[in-house]
């Protein structure tokens, strides 16, 4: 079966310093046509609508100086390799402003593809559909690429591109953290082809050399990205509440650990916040107490515990591997906090330390937890059912990504952002159903 994947304006590209096409208004409108283009084509592959030929290509006709309006031909005859229409464009085009010109470039394309659909009986609904998915992609193409994780696995490197007016891509590495997706660094824009297949291209090249330099190859040159070292931070508390403290700071993740591990351990580590524990830790030698974990961690299982100045930092490893094959995340969980506390009790010469929860106590209240997350993950994805046709179909399907991972919090803050960024008008309803959701998230 032959579908339709490809409406675009024709050539689909040229050379950076030289005209794609004889006539100004003509080279203009090109340009400006070609991530137009790259959205409709996206747009209609979800469709599938079935066809003789999987392209549509349009083309401008030599310009006609005088002319006052643009003219549509549409070609209804049986062609052999692709359908095809024409275009001729008045004076003055490449006079437009860019989101002028662009608007007139998804006018011509949406008329010319609807006039086809017609002659050769396909679903106006689907051309519909695939300009709605331009708009509401702010008539700009962008694409973003695989990420691929650093030897190390402390950072990620991911291929970011769009496709500008003038018609070229610019393509930009960044650089993240894995442990919390912080952007850290990224290329220079590198301008390239103004086509998915040349980004896809690009992407297929990225490697790392080393654990902090990473590499893209753009047409048949290198480019080298170097991972810039952030100052290591430590705060300091002054005054009388100074002293003594425990301070659990995270650590190395991964989306697929299961919620029921995080949830306990979450739980867990929030007891050594009490006060009894702090007073337990008083009487070590080191001021701080560093609690690290790492759970991608390519070692075997284990704590370390290292003096470092006046803090004892330790860290848990567990494999990623060994946490989804356990028959009872919440169960290690409990164990990986146990050895923690024993390998610290030991190093810092410790006596007893308060007790922790034992299984039951903690299975019982991260169940509770769990079930309280699923209703508030329920009530989040009703309310962005109910916003969907408001919201940018980006936005929408972001948002969706966050809750099927459980990360109900990001969904809900991120939701808040962008309401007030684009200006969605909500009900009393939906808006008092947010507000609860953002409480019971902060």
């Amino acid at each position: 079966m032959v579908t339709l994947r490809v409406v675009e304006f024709w050539p689909q590209t040229g050379l950076a310093n030289a005209r794609w096409a004889e006539g100004a208004d003509e080279d203009a409108f090109l340009r400006s046509a070609r991530g137009i283009s790259e959205l409709y084509s996206e747009g209609i592959r979800e469709a599938g609508v079935e066809v003789r030929h999987s392209q549509l290509r349009l083309h401008c006709f030599d310009h006609e100086p005088g002319r006052v309006e643009v003219e549509v031909t549409v070609f209804t005859d049986p062609a052999e390799g692709y359908e095809m229409a024409g275009v001729s464009l008045p004076d003055g085009v490449a006079t437009l402003s860019a989101p002028a010109r662009a608007a007139l470039a998804l006018d011509v394309l949406h008329a010319a593809a609807l006039r086809m659909a017609e002659a050769r009986g396909w679903s106006s609904a689907a051309f519909e559909a695939a300009r709605a998915h331009v708009v509401a992609q702010g008539m700009r193409y962008r694409w973003t690429g695989p990420g691929k994780t650093a030897p190390g696995r402390r950072h990620v490197a991911r291929p970011v591109g769009a496709i500008a007016d003038d018609g070229k891509g610019r393509i930009v590495v960044e650089i993240r953290r894995v442990a919390d997706g912080t952007l850290i660094g990224a290329s220079a824009e590198l301008e390239m082809d103004g086509t998915q297949s040349a980004f896809r291209w690009a992407a297929g090249t990225l490697r790392w050399r080393d654990r902090q330099t990473v590499q893209i190859k753009r047409y048949q040159e290198w480019h080298t990205i170097t991972v810039e070292d952030i100052p290591a931070l430590t705060v300091r508390g002054e005054g009388s509440g100074s002293g003594s403290s425990i301070r659990v700071l995270g650590g190395y993740t991964d989306r697929t650990v299961p919620q029921s591990y995080m949830t306990a351990l979450d739980l867990l580590t929030d007891e050594l916040r009490e006060p009894r524990w702090t007073s337990w830790w008083s009487a070590a030698h080191e001021e701080v107490l560093e609690i690290w974990f790492d759970l991608i961690a390519e070692r075997p299982a284990g704590v370390t515990a290292r003096r470092s100045g006046n803090k004892l930092r330790v860290r848990v490893d567990r494999p990623l591997a060994e946490i989804l094959a356990a028959p009872d995340p919440i169960a290690l969980a409990l164990e990986d906090i146990n050895a923690m506390l024993a390998a610290t009790r030991k190093r810092a010469g410790l006596g007893p330390h308060p007790e922790m929860p034992d299984l039951s106590q903690i299975t019982a209240v991260t169940e509770q937890q769990l079930r309280r997350h699923a209703v508030t993950a329920r009530r989040m994805q009703a309310l962005l059912d109910q916003l969907a046709d408001r919201l940018p179909a980006w936005l929408v399907t972001s948002l969706r990504g966050d809750l099927s991972q459980g990360k109900t919090g990001e969904a809900v803050s991120v939701l808040r952002v962008q309401l007030e960024h684009l200006g969605v008008d909500t009900t009393d309803a939906e808006r008092a159903e947010f507000d609860a959701l953002a409480t019971h998230q902060g």
